[in-house]
């Protein structure tokens, strides 16, 4: 029986509780403030680099969003953004939008 969009699992060592739909396992904990702002601060970066720099959005199968350059994944970003959020310091971000070549004079869609 259904009961308000949950059905009916067998859980190891449960005791027969109901789990949503979708698997039943745990809820990942609330991200935390400056955990939200890298996200936003990677977001915008990526279009600016799509915008202004002929960067391509892709998807990894394993490690999710990817953001290519000239036809190469680049995996360096996370280390000048967490730079940013978490210690108030622009310059490794400043570095790594110059070296890819986006342009700061530009606008970009946030679309």
């Amino acid at each position: 029986a259904r009961e308000a969009g949950a059905i009916p699992l067998p859980v190891p060592g449960g005791d027969g509780a109901l789990l949503p739909p979708g698997g039943g396992f745990p809820l990942q904990p609330p991200r935390s403030g400056r955990e939200l702002l890298a996200e936003h601060i990677t977001a915008a970066v990526c279009c600016a680099a799509v915008d202004t720099a002929g960067a391509a959005p892709g998807l990894d199968w394993l490690d999710g969003p990817a953001l290519f350059v000239d036809g190469e994944r680049r995996a360096d970003l996370a280390r000048p953004v967490l730079a940013l959020a978490e210690d108030g310091d622009p310059q490794p971000l400043r570095d790594w939008l110059a070296a890819v070549g986006v342009r700061p004079d530009k606008p970009i869609r946030l679309v």
